[in-house]
């Protein structure tokens, strides 16, 4: 028998476990679960195993920090946190998602390379994108925007 999986919207007790799911995966940690923002953990067998967040602003969302911890991928966990958070972005009436991404093919979940300067522009107040910002830095890798149906 498999343990089942849950995924539930973090609450401000979680940022540690957001914090700790994403140290894990090599991602950065600033500003999670930040005003303006949507996390979600992931558990299985009632331990965390994964995390994802969202950080909104009008009409759009940039997707932030798709992670699953090292000793619970391969198993299409990533995938189903990924589906949830464009669910709810869906839901919430975005019109796209946006993310920055240092690897991968996110063209499997139907996004697409944009220039970055679009993420800039259409959330400017994120806080992933003030902390670029405020450091003087900019993204690396790719930058992605999925448009979602209304």
């Amino acid at each position: 028998m498999t343990e089942s999986v849950n995924i539930r919207m973090a609450q401000s007790a979680d940022r540690d476990t957001v914090t700790r799911v994403f140290q894990e995966a090599g991602l950065d940690t600033d500003a999670a679960l930040a005003d303006g923002t949507t996390y979600w953990v992931m558990e299985r067998g009632g331990q965390p195993v994964g995390a994802i967040g969202l950080e909104h602003g009008q009409g759009v969302s940039l997707l932030r920090g798709a992670a699953v911890i090292p000793a619970a991928r391969g198993g299409g966990l990533g995938r189903r946190l990924v589906m949830s958070a464009l669910e709810y972005a869906q839901g919430r009436g975005d019109r796209a998602i946006y993310m920055f991404s240092k690897g991968g093919d996110w063209g499997t979940f139907g996004f697409q390379q944009v220039p970055l300067a679009v993420v800039m522009g259409d959330l400017p107040d994120a806080p992933q994108v003030r902390a670029y910002r405020d450091r003087g830095e900019r993204p690396g890798g790719t930058t992605w925007m999925r448009p979602l149906s209304s």
